[in-house]
């Protein structure tokens, strides 16, 4: 394959970020598409091209397509909605601006997109606002005249066995969502960093990939490892799934981005992961485990 010409959308996000730190070490030309007022600084270290838009405006989107082969895309509401951020709504962004995007690619000659979904266990009838834009959006690329690359992830280590995930270490306290017992192969975000560059490079790419980490581990399970680690117990809150199906109805009308959180939570405690993680080391990369993660965010804990 020729050099690609990369539009990179979600650079300022956490997996967007490390996404292009991994292009940045390959030493391939990239342009972010980045919203109007963000700081473009830490991008342009890292030498990438700026192109200024918002998946909403589709007018933005022509200029920043120019030229470019292969869109990238971890674009989503949810965490900056979570973080309490008001500028995009999940239809706004994750339904309705990735039709916008793909119909920009589409216009401009992209040739591939590769887009971050989630394991199909975990949109497929959770019937949330987030997973039928993920959804939809899949559907969209796959109809598209785009060759795309779907990668499908099991959940990352750092959102739920962080903070956001009610991992307070902090303060000692842990919230579960349901009953804990499920075992699921969570997965490092550096790990899917890297997969999507490699994704984005290669010569002949599946349409799609599901990538999981390497260790089969409860929430339980993880806590008592976090307890070893500190040398100390955590007191642990569960959240009953009568609630999180409460939650997930009751919340959609105003709330959507915690009605999405309460469903993807619901179904993660009923859906087991059960593949492992070939495909991953297929690519070379040797993922991290969850107790690696568990070391490194109790030293940093410590300091």
């Amino acid at each position: 394959m020729d050099q690609p010409r990369i539009l990179l959308c979600g650079a300022t996000g956490e997996l967007g970020g490390a996404v292009a730190r991994a292009l940045d070490a390959t030493h391939v030309p990239f342009r972010v598409l980045l919203r109007p007022g963000r700081d473009a600084a830490p991008l342009e270290a890292l030498g990438a091209g700026i192109s200024r838009g918002d998946f909403r405006d589709p007018a933005s989107l022509s200029a920043a397509m120019s030229g470019v082969t292969t869109v990238i895309s971890t674009v989503n509401a949810i965490g900056r909605l979570l973080a309490g951020g008001h500028d995009g709504s999940i239809h706004d962004v994750d339904d309705r601006g990735y039709a916008n995007v793909i119909k920009a690619a589409e216009a401009a000659g992209v040739a591939r997109f590769v887009y971050m979904s989630a394991l199909s266990d975990q949109v497929e009838g959770a019937g949330t606002p987030f997973t039928d834009a993920k959804l939809a959006t899949e559907a969209r690329l796959r109809e598209s005249a785009l060759r795309e690359v779907i990668v499908r992830g099991d959940m990352f280590q750092e959102v739920w066995l962080g903070p956001a995930g009610g991992f307070d270490l902090a303060h000692g306290k842990v919230t579960i969502y349901g009953t804990g017992r499920t075992r699921h192969r969570l997965i490092a975000v550096e790990d899917v960093a890297l997969a999507i560059v490699q994704l984005a490079l290669a010569d002949d790419p599946p349409a799609g990939i599901d990538l999981v980490g390497p260790d089969a581990m409860t929430t339980e399970e993880a806590v008592t490892a976090f307890e070893a680690a500190l040398g100390h117990p955590l007191h642990r809150r569960h959240i009953p799934r009568i609630a999180m199906r409460l939650g997930k109805t009751l919340a959609r009308p105003f709330k959507p981005e915690i009605a999405s959180i309460m469903g993807m939570a619901l179904v993660g405690d009923i859906h087991e992961t059960t593949m492992d993680d070939t495909a991953l080391r297929s690519l070379g990369i040797i993922p991290r485990s969850v107790g690696r993660y568990i070391e490194q965010s109790v030293a940093a804990a410590a300091r």
